[in-house]
């Protein structure tokens, strides 16, 4: 089993706290190529939109140089997101982001350039409060 991020605790508490449901990782294969994304959950929205599923990525970015972790970061959701859309599997990938890391690192427009050319969602939770602060986009 993959190491957990040190943030992953306060994502799947965040994600409890917002109403999603049946929160676990989820397992991708790609012919010989295991990989596992660190959660997956649902939502009933509404009777018109049913059920919303999602996958969620969670990075601290604690590393010694945010540049290389966000390249790390940036390349797993690329090959999550493949695998999912390959495999119909009808979930929505998310980046979980520490709030801090967001405000003080990520909203810079290398970042921000990043995130828009590589069509990245994010999970943006308060690292404090343990709350989900934004959706970028809405699930």
């Amino acid at each position: 089993m993959p190491a957990k991020d040190l943030f992953y605790k306060t994502v799947e508490t965040a994600l409890i706290q917002d109403g999603w449901l049946n929160i676990k990782p989820l397992k991708l294969n790609f012919n010989e190529t295991n990989l596992e994304v660190d959660l997956s959950a649902d939502k009933f929205i509404t009777a018109q939109k049913g059920t919303v599923s999602i996958a969620v990525e969670v990075k601290s970015f604690i590393a010694a140089s945010i540049v290389y972790a966000f390249h790390q970061a940036i390349g797993q959701y690329i090959h999550y997101r493949m695998i999912i859309r390959y495999q119909n599997l009808g979930r929505i990938l998310y980046l979980a982001v520490p709030l801090s890391v967001y405000e003080e690192e990520l909203s810079q427009s290398f970042y921000q350039a990043s995130i828009t050319e590589n069509q990245v969602n994010l999970l943006i939770v308060d690292d404090t409060t343990q709350e989900v602060e934004q959706w970028i986009p809405n699930p």
